[in-house]
């Protein structure tokens, strides 16, 4: 498996006070393979059971860009006002439980290591019903609401283009103006 930061599932611009509020993807030339996969976060959210729902919605991210802002992992969106995740599953660097609050309290690292696991465990649950894979064709141009959406850039996307062919996706992403509160 091929290591980078992009290959696990997230939204973009969690570094950020206010993450991106959309990615728009076209790609030039698709290699032989290297495809995309995104998740709905507000059904990902709804299919949780009552205890999982509890421990995610009392659970802040720290991201470990920049100057490491908080985030709640789950918060309603701005636009709509439904639940979704601010998160990134390779660039957290930690997280803190039921932040500002009187009980406050950060994370050990075997519960630090169990939320990520159980992020991706719910993601991938029943054979990943919720995801979508998107196998790219040259010309191909995605507009994502990336405060709703989820997505994972598969491994294959890192590997070497002798093996693969050569990889040209442009993305531009939009500047976030809202941080996410609960």
């Amino acid at each position: 498996m091929y290591k980078c930061w992009a290959i696990w599932w997230h939204i973009d611009g969690t570094f950020q006070p206010a993450p991106f509020s959309y990615s728009l993807y076209h790609m030039e030339s698709v290699p032989k393979e290297g495809h995309t996969l995104f998740i709905p976060l507000t059904e990902l959210i709804e299919s949780l059971d009552k205890d999982t729902y509890d421990t995610w919605n009392k659970a802040w991210m720290v991201s470990d860009r920049r100057s490491s802002p908080v985030h709640p992992l789950i918060y309603s969106h701005p636009q709509t006002g439904k639940p979704v995740l601010c998160f990134h599953l390779g660039m957290t660097t930690g997280f803190i439980w039921n932040y500002k609050l009187p009980s406050e309290a950060t994370a050990s690292h075997e519960e630090y290591e169990a939320l990520l696991k159980s992020i991706d465990s719910k993601i991938n649950q029943d054979n990943g019903k919720y995801i979508y894979v998107h196998k790219w064709e040259p010309g191909d141009f995605i507009i994502s609401d990336n405060l709703a959406v989820g997505h994972f850039a598969h491994s294959s996307t890192q590997a070497p283009r002798s093996e693969v062919g050569l990889r040209v996706l442009h993305r531009t992403t939009i500047k976030g103006t809202t941080p996410p509160k609960k």
